[in-house]
């Protein structure tokens, strides 16, 4: 009970935080005009120049807004939805702030490691910290086999299974092409403008990728853990997935040139993502019939 109560208190800690950030960020857009900017790597870059992301390029900028207007639509109403639940004592509650931290923590991650300074750095700070914490109180304090007794006979297990795997080799592939060839020849990798390093890409191949595969993995030998991180995971690719294809749209918008196959596969496996994570949540049962207790 007591965990339980922590990890509420962490969530209604991160909704405020947020909100500000996230609020900043879509609404202080300032007045100011884009500049070229030379990086380290002898690039030309076009820096915003205005707003809270005023010192991030164009292309960031416009990923970082889409971001912000995720958040305060999608993943800030599912953390609350969550609290609401798990207040209830109802596992789908649980799931959903375990996921919502998820989402948080892989956000605020990249804003403290990758967005440039600004006035907000100490609050992506302590999100990243809080969803850091939160997701591991929230996931160690789940029973996996509770889990599994409160998933229907419906639960597509080989659907969300291939569906990881997709993901791991889609992003492995994306990644590892865009950053192996610039390893040999010396050259800045496409997409590092005024970055120092890939931070995306390292969070992806170092995180995103084994916990999809051993999500899979898990799955297929019909492990109770295999059930519980697929919940949980897609619970966090359904704000996850809309924050992708929002951030496409908008560099589209801002006239950010893009790679249209590369993209087009991210709008496919995020907009999947959101359909597999409503058919989870949708397949996780908060009241277990009384015959199956019994047995």
């Amino acid at each position: 009970m007591k965990k339980n109560q922590n990890i509420i208190v962490i969530a209604c800690l991160i909704i405020p935080l947020a909100l500000l950030a996230a609020g900043v960020g879509v609404f202080g857009s300032g007045t100011g005009t884009a500049f070229s900017f030379d990086t380290l790597r002898g690039e030309t870059v076009s820096i915003l120049g205005h707003g809270i992301y005023k010192f991030d390029t164009v292309s960031s900028a416009s990923q970082e807004v889409a971001q912000d207007v995720v958040s305060l639509i999608i993943g800030i109403p599912l953390l609350i939805v969550g609290i609401v639940m798990a207040c209830k004592g109802l596992l789908r509650g649980r799931l959903l702030l375990a996921g919502g931290f998820g989402y948080f923590l892989y956000t605020y991650a990249s804003m403290s490691f990758l967005t440039a300074f600004n006035s907000l750095y100490i609050v992506y700070v302590a999100l990243f910290s809080l969803s850091l914490f939160g997701f591991i109180l929230a996931l160690s304090g789940i029973d996996p086999n509770n889990v599994v007794r409160h998933l229907s006979d419906r639960f597509p297990r080989k659907t969300f299974a291939v569906y990881f795997l997709i993901v791991a080799a889609f992003l492995s592939l994306a990644w590892l092409k865009l950053v192996i060839p610039p390893m040999i020849s010396g050259e800045p990798p496409a997409g590092l403008e005024s970055a120092i390093t890939m931070v995306i890409q390292s969070l992806d191949l170092g995180i995103i990728v084994p916990t999809s595969v051993i999500t899979a993995i898990l799955l297929l030998k019909k492990r109770a853990w295999g059930f519980t991180l697929a919940t949980v995971v897609l619970l966090k690719i359904f704000t996850m997935g809309a924050a992708l294809i929002a951030m496409i749209i908008n560099q589209i918008i801002q006239k950010v040139t893009i790679d249209p196959v590369t993209s087009t596969f991210f709008v496919l496996i995020g907009f999947s993502g959101i359909i597999l994570a409503i058919i989870a949540f949708r397949n996780i049962r908060d009241r277990i019939p009384l015959s199956e207790v019994q047995a």
